[in-house]
């Protein structure tokens, strides 16, 4: 079952990125609700997979465009204006580093808060990259630079839920990603771009 589960997963990527990139308005990639094991591809231009392997997400790293991994940080504490990650945030922080460890990254940002900084350091930590701080209120000119600086390469981007959708419709030059909800924690979106408003997003779950 898995192995026809990552045939399954490598078809239906191939067709996601080879449609054309598109310009302004989300592509529709299929009307058709499938679903097997834990792949779901629903309406609109979001496929949902469960992420438990690497070849998952080495299969849709491109090198012609720059790729983006962006996601909001893990569960937190709750305590105080600058909460740590919780037991469970810590442990979708290995999770994270474990999915990424065959996926070659040129840099890793983070906003300069305790939850994002804690859920990117052991993927980090993994590549012997520093985890550099970023404005995540004024993203559109860090788009501009991060495209000039990483052409080609792949960029792990930590953020919130208000944030990370920002980035997305910068990638897309169009209001697409509404804000996450706050109790979510297992949303990853792969995000190539050849330029603003040229982009394909993927939109994928991640750990428990």
């Amino acid at each position: 079952m898995k192995k026809s589960l990552l045939y399954l997963l490598s078809g239906l990527l191939v067709l996601a990125f080879t449609l054309p990139s598109c310009e302004k308005d989300p592509e529709i990639i299929t009307k058709t609700v499938i679903e097997t094991d834990t792949v779901f591809v629903a309406h609109h231009d979001t496929i949902f997979v469960q992420v438990t392997d690497t070849l998952t997400l080495t299969d849709i790293v491109q090198d012609t465009a720059t790729t983006f991994i962006v996601l909001r940080h893990a569960e937190t504490t709750g305590i105080g204006t600058n909460p740590n990650l919780s037991a469970n945030g810590l442990a979708r922080a290995e999770e994270l580093r474990r999915i990424l460890a065959n996926v070659p990254l040129a840099a890793v940002f983070a906003s300069n808060y305790n939850r994002t900084k804690q859920t990117a350091q052991p993927t980090a930590d993994d590549k012997s990259l520093t985890v550099n701080i970023y404005d995540p209120l004024n993203q559109s000119p860090l788009v501009d630079d991060w495209l000039s600086t990483y052409r080609g390469k792949t960029v792990l981007v930590l953020g919130h839920s208000n944030t990370v959708p920002g980035l997305l419709n910068l990638f897309l030059e169009s209001n697409v990603y509404p804000n996450l909800p706050d109790t979510e924690y297992d949303n990853i979106f792969i995000a190539t771009v050849s330029e603003k408003g040229r982009a394909k997003v993927l939109h994928l779950k991640y750990g428990e």
